[in-house]
């Protein structure tokens, strides 16, 4: 039976959750207590491929478990997306518009959150959707400067009364924007296979993106007709303002956006929109494109022990006069195959490498071999292990390892994690995955709102894999308590572990329904 056929008899689950340690959203979904029961269904509301279709005319619509609301939620669709839903509906109850079921399961009420109407404003604003074939699957940026979220495109006179040192910030930005705009190579620009392994090296310069590019655009700078002489759509953002307002609020500095649009406005400047169809002037946002760091695909010549390098400033040494010197300088996040033997000379202690060098194992994250495997390692068995002393995650398939990184745990390392920023130790189950969602933390030393980080896989409690765009420091311990990834990386576990994310959903929970989510692993 393939996934989509599998999937069309599962009730699908998400959860929203707001970031390490963080509480359950108003979105917040229960979990499921008890299978799915029948329900006798007219062939008119039975959803078909290629049928009609339902969309989320809010930032979530709730897909509920059966068409009644006080059924468990076990979804949502993001605002803009659509979903195959039956032609008639099946059921009314509490929802004047309908309850209509979807494909692969459940039910949306066509009412409030969702419409069958495929000419709402949303839905034909909102088209952009999250590339689910890259490491980054919206073009993110992060606020370099205080910037006014507006609700409506700003006017020139508008932007001087909400924007303080406006004319010297524009001034600076005409002299210098080559500069603060120039972007780094990304996480998007290394070629991955079918799975998401990297099959080569990432580019040696970054390519050259146009502003519409970087900034969510479809290659028109026009302003689009819902933001034309005001704004044409609903709030769907949930800072609530009226209808009449410019500005919703102020977003910090340092914080993370995904975009979906941009054009030109007035002052002849450009802006930017946000997934909840806000608006920030780009003029006051960095382009982040995400570290090219990646682990490795152990079925590819790897074996473990392998170790990836953790600091910029590594070299691999030559110890026959039982000292040491320098054999070369070693790339930063380098992997490397290790012999599994090492030494110490002095208070140094070094392992060696496939070429016969040595490292300092303080410059390396070390993956090495289990000594004995968990009882739940068997057959083909889909199972994580990570390692907070090593900062490593291993990919397992029952006995065989399929792919190993290094990744960033909780700053506070082996500390308790009701206490410290550390993070949690034990075996736990992927409970909900979702493509983006919204976090708030401590990272970098300074709070900041982070919207729709990549590839998010809660295991327990406010504790989830996700990516972290914001950083390059997988080795190291430096998180919250959460699990940091690469965006390459995280991409690739997350398209591995069970539930799968099914078609046109923002996420999916792990249930009795569902099936088991994968195991992960915590120790020392």
């Amino acid at each position: 039976m393939d996934a989509r056929k599998r999937l069309s008899l599962l009730a699908l689950g998400v959860l929203v959750l707001a970031g390490c340690k963080g509480k359950g959203s108003p979105e917040g979904i229960v979990s499921l207590s008890a299978p799915a029961e029948q329900v006798a269904a007219d062939p008119a509301t039975v959803p078909k491929e290629g049928g009609p279709r339902i969309g989320a005319v809010e930032m979530a619509a709730p897909v509920y478990l059966k068409p009644d609301r006080r059924s468990p939620k076990i979804g949502y669709l993001r605002a803009g997306a659509t979903a195959v839903r039956g032609e008639k509906p099946a059921a009314f109850d509490d929802c004047q518009g309908g309850y209509y079921r979807v494909l692969p399961a459940g039910y949306i009420c066509a009412e409030g959150s969702a419409s069958i109407d495929m000419k709402h404003p949303i839905l034909r604003a909102l088209t952009r959707r999250p590339d689910l074939a890259k490491p980054m699957p919206y073009p993110y940026a992060f606020v370099r400067a205080i910037a006014p979220n507006y609700y409506r495109p700003a006017t020139k006179a508008e932007q001087f009364q909400y924007e303080m040192r406006l004319k010297e910030h524009l001034r600076s930005y005409k002299r210098l924007q080559k500069k603060w705009d120039a972007i780094e190579v990304g996480a998007n620009d290394v070629p991955l296979d079918a799975e998401g392994n990297a099959i080569g090296e990432p580019p040696t310069e970054a390519p050259d993106l146009p502003d519409q590019e970087l900034y969510g655009g479809d290659g028109n700078d026009a302003i689009p007709w819902f933001f034309q002489g005001g704004r044409k759509i609903p709030n769907i953002s949930t800072f609530k303002v009226p209808d009449y307002a410019i500005i919703t609020n102020r977003v910090a500095r340092h914080a993370g956006l995904a975009l979906i649009g941009t054009f030109v406005g007035d002052n002849d400047r450009r802006f930017a929109m946000t997934t909840d169809a806000r608006l920030v002037p780009t003029s006051k946002l960095k382009p982040a494109r995400g570290s090219t760091f990646h682990g490795v695909d152990m079925r590819k010549g790897w074996e473990l022990p392998l170790a990836f390098v953790r600091v910029p400033d590594a070299y691999k040494y030559d110890t026959s006069k039982r000292s040491l010197e320098k054999a070369g300088k070693l790339a930063f996040h380098t992997p490397i195959q290790l012999t599994g033997k090492s030494m110490r000379i002095g208070e140094t202690r070094l392992v060696e490498a496939k070429d016969g060098t040595w490292l300092k194992d303080s410059d390396v994250a070390i993956a090495v071999k289990p000594s004995e495997l968990p009882s739940f390692a068997a057959k083909t068995k889909k199972w994580i292990d990570i390692s907070i002393l090593s900062q490593i995650l291993i990919l397992y398939e029952g006995t065989k390892p399929v792919y190993a990184t290094a990744v960033a745990t909780g700053r506070d390392g082996l500390g308790d994690p009701k206490k410290t920023y550390s993070t949690v130790r034990g075996t736990f189950k992927i409970r909900e995955k979702h493509v983006t969602t919204t976090m708030d933390s401590h990272e970098v030393g300074n709070k900041f709102e982070l919207r729709d980080v990549p590839w998010v896989q809660y295991f327990e409690a406010g504790y989830a894999l996700h990516a972290a765009p914001w950083h390059d420091e997988y080795g190291k311990p430096r998180s919250h308590g959460c699990i940091n990834l690469s965006p390459i990386d995280a991409r690739r576990v997350f398209m591995w572990t069970d539930p799968p994310l099914p078609t046109d959903w923002h996420g999916v929970q792990a249930s009795e329904s569902t099936g088991e989510g994968t195991v992960v692993n915590i120790h020392p």
